[in-house]
């Protein structure tokens, strides 16, 4: 066997990159912070570019950033070095960098926390309330300190009466919100808004639900990292949020009722930000896709940012997948074809193969539990954080979303849903003003599935009967809680006592010449057997009205014929009943007659 001289080992001297004194000591303790932090919640989402470098010092490579750490560790501990020779532009870096990594580095930040026990968040102005038992209209549970006195919870809730508006936090300086928690009932007609720096129009503008990635209105678990949601509808985010001189958020109640319980507790750090950091921006939007497909999630922004979050509450109205649809990100001039184009709307959200059950996950999740081939209206809540990998924009964004699911025929199909959007991103100022909110009676509104329409039928519930048996109840009935087998979802429902009532209907002929009539009606348990009759001639077959539940009949054939002086008079008379009919045993419903051209 040969002898193996091994390679000689190069030595490599460790030269500090960013030296005492350098002016890079932000830089170095930035790049210290991302060694100490390595867990996967980096919170420097709000960094725009790399931060401020001196004349010396370059971070360009993984590398350089190791050393740079090294060489902040090693001067940090060497003898007589003073933590407050650190200037306080670095504690921002901290700031920004929350996580276990870096827990053991001791900044300057102040931490202060805004309350309703605290409602300035003032050092030493916690838990100053007392009791006021002449208070017209107190918050939840103000009087349960009554006997206690000043500095035993007195003041724990806010009271929000509708159409006022409380201001949860001003404060002026610079400093980083870390964390929001709220508890207010799931209400969608409570908008929150977040004011930054003096600007006119907020830089976050949402439901409060729907801003803590809770959809319709119902309750779920959100285990993520930047949202949590806990039982029984405790809200938080983890975003963080710099300002500069000034934090203004404020909750408005625009509905007609009192909220007498919000509960919130507001945690930031007075602490410098860094010039290049971003300040936080949310936009909700609702959108039926029956009205606009693709749907706009977001669009308008002018300047430079990174996109980091899309939540929606998407409401199917039809049964089957919808899930098809890419997500389009336009970005710096992009036009006709976006930059960043997905795959469908699962793969976006990090799933596969639909949705076949709820999960909640660090990055990603659908909350509750729904199915695609339910009856619907089905509800759907998801959302999609971009921490690991925020979407870099130099001059502007528009982002949009495919509603598409397959049809019955193989091909993809456009769907009818309504989508509602929160789209979540930070930005250098200023920002353009938002589109206006819709208004609480919209976002309170669930969404409806939409009705089966049947090509060319005529609706029998928007006829008034041309005659009938004397005193025979006929009347439009609602069907939707049935299903969506109906058209219109809706029938005449007519409720004869004996054999031999009749109702006739007369139906419009709109062109001269020869028509094929096809009937669509109701089963159930207590409709009877039917003849049918147009323009006098009978019908030679009749119809078994009963089925052990209401169901849709499907298409019965009535024959082609002509119109007479302009229409079709349709007869329907109850001749007996199914031997299994129970009830009142002759009622029948009529849904619609499709009118079309014999083949």
């Amino acid at each position: 066997m040969d002898d193996v001289t091994p390679a000689p080992v190069r030595q490599v001297d460790a030269v500090p990159v960013f030296p005492a004194g350098s002016g890079d000591s932000d830089a170095r303790l930035w790049a210290c912070s991302r060694c100490l932090n390595p867990t996967p919640f980096s919170m420097n989402l709000p960094l725009l570019t790399l931060p401020p470098r001196g004349g010396r010092g370059t971070v360009a490579t993984l590398a350089v950033m190791v050393v740079a750490a090294l060489n902040l560790a090693f001067s940090a501990g060497a003898p007589g070095a003073s933590p407050t020779q650190s200037p306080p532009t670095g504690d921002a870096f901290l700031g920004l960098q929350s996580g276990l990594g870096t827990l053991p580095l001791l900044g300057h930040g102040r931490t202060r926390s805004i309350s309703a026990e605290n409602p300035t968040g003032e050092k030493g102005k916690g838990g100053q309330a007392i009791p006021n038992p002449s208070e017209p209209k107190p918050a939840a549970s103000a009087r349960a300190a009554d006997d206690l006195g000043q500095g035993w919870k007195v003041r724990p809730f806010i009271r929000v009466n509708a159409g006022e508006t409380a201001t949860l936090m001003d404060v002026r300086g610079s400093g980083i919100i870390q964390h929001i928690w709220m508890v207010e009932g799931l209400n969608r007609g409570l908008v929150l808004r977040f004011y930054w720096d003096d600007e006119v129009t907020p830089s976050v503008e949402a439901p409060a639900p729907e801003f803590f990635a809770v959809g319709h209105g119902r309750f779920a678990p959100v285990n993520s990292l930047p949202v949590v949601v806990n039982p029984a509808n405790a809200l938080n985010c983890y975003w963080p949020m710099p300002f500069r001189s000034r934090a203004r958020i404020t909750l408005s109640n625009e509905t007609a009722e009192d909220v007498s319980l919000v509960a919130y507790q507001i945690t930031y750090v007075e602490t410098g930000v860094p010039a290049n950091a971003g300040t936080f921006h949310a936009q909700y939007r609702r959108t039926s896709s029956a009205q606009t497909n693709p749907v706009t999630l977001l669009d308008g922004v002018q300047g430079q940012g990174r996109y980091v979050g899309t939540f929606l509450a998407w409401t199917q109205t039809e049964k089957g997948w919808f899930g098809e649809g890419e997500i389009k990100f336009y970005l710096d001039g992009d036009d006709r074809f976006p930059t960043l184009c997905g795959t469908g709307t699962e793969d976006y959200f990090l799933g596969s193969y639909g949705f076949p059950r709820p999960f909640s996950t660090a990055y990603s999740g659908t909350v509750l539990p729904a199915s695609e081939n339910e009856e619907p209206p089905n509800f759907w809540s998801l959302y999609r954080w971009h921490i690991q990998d925020p979407i870099s924009f130099e001059q502007d964004l528009r982002v949009t979303l495919q509603a598409l699911g397959w049809g019955p025929d193989g091909k993809y199909r456009k769907t009818s849903d309504d989508l509602v959007s929160v789209a979540y991103w930070y930005q250098a100022e200023p920002h353009a003003a938002f589109p206006k909110l819709p208004p609480a009676t919209e976002r309170l509104r669930d969404a409806q599935r939409r009705p089966l329409k049947l090509a060319g039928a005529i609706e029998c519930e928007s006829l008034t009967p041309t005659d009938r048996s004397p005193g025979l109840p006929a009347e439009a009935q609602n069907l939707r809680n049935l299903g969506d087998g109906w058209s219109g979802d809706s029938q005449l429902f007519v409720r004869p006592r004996v054999v031999g009532e009749f109702v006739e209907l007369s139906l419009p002929a709109v062109e001269p010449g020869a028509r094929k009539l096809v009937l669509h009606a109701t089963k159930a348990a207590d409709y009877g057997v039917l003849r049918f009759t147009v323009n006098g001639r009978a019908i030679a077959s009749t119809f078994d009205g009963y089925a052990d539940r209401p169901r849709p009949s499907g298409p019965i054939e009535l024959g082609v014929h002509e119109p007479r002086d302009g229409r079709f008079v349709l007869r329907a008379e109850v001749i007996g009943a199914n031997p299994a009919a129970t009830g009142a045993r002759y009622c029948f419903g009529l849904d619609a007659v499709v009118v079309e051209k014999p083949r």
